[in-house]
């Protein structure tokens, strides 16, 4: 495991479409269980996830399952200029692309989700105000999902986000006893169509929505 932090020179530089579909067909060949979909995030996929107002107003971003970084790209877009995102990747064949995206706010770890809590313990993220998960939860093991689930939720801040975007929706079955009931919206113009699921974890009370995050899209 290891991390990688993007250098503030060269901020802006990024990588291709092309460049980011090829790794993610060389990740689908040697990992097919790992990796959601053979084709990259769509901009408009991206801009679902990414213009909502817990990511602009956010500190501190977690992103899991970055691939090769379209997301990440998205989400940086509409951060703060102080803020931080950690992308976290399980899978070493993406980690050439996440380090082409050069952006100061930008750390990267090569990990596994399931050591979720300690990674961002080590990279110092403090009150973490959203989690975006790409994760294929439908295709992990049972055990594995409530980890990860359970560690999302662990490193949330009190009326802290999380947003999953997902083929299936068996992620609702680990994140609803933590999380509650979802709010889904649907993506069709993605390959493959997605559901977004997004869960706000409650404040210490319950019925003071004003601590609440706005997640709505706004697009």
């Amino acid at each position: 495991m290891h991390a990688i932090s993007a250098g503030p020179s060269e901020a802006g530089i990024r990588p291709t479409f092309a460049t980011r579909a090829f790794y993610v067909l060389r990740a689908w060949m040697q990992a097919p269980l790992d990796v959601a979909t053979l084709c990259p995030s769509s901009p408009y996929l991206t801009r679902k996830l990414a213009n909502r107002d817990c990511v602009r107003n956010a500190r501190c971003v977690i992103e899991l399952g970055p691939g090769a970084g379209g997301t990440t790209q998205g989400l940086l877009e509409f951060m703060r200029p102080d803020a931080k995102l950690l992308a976290v990747e399980k899978s070493s064949v993406f980690a050439p692309p996440l380090h082409e995206i050069q952006d100061p706010r930008l750390e990267v770890a090569i990990d596994d989700a399931c050591s979720l809590a300690e990674i961002a313990a080590r990279h110092e993220c403090g009150s973490v105000d959203a989690v975006v998960s790409g994760v294929p939860f439908s295709s992990m093991p049972p055990a594995i999902a409530e980890t990860i689930a359970q560690s999302i939720h662990q490193v949330l801040r009190p009326g802290g986000v999380f947003v999953a975007y997902q083929i299936r929706n068996h992620v609702e079955e680990f994140a609803r006893p933590l999380f509650g009931p979802a709010e889904t919206e649907a993506v069709p113009f993605n390959l493959p169509p997605l559901t977004l699921y997004t869960w706000t974890k409650e404040c210490a009370d319950q019925r003071d929505q004003e601590n609440r995050v706005d997640c709505r899209s706004l697009v």
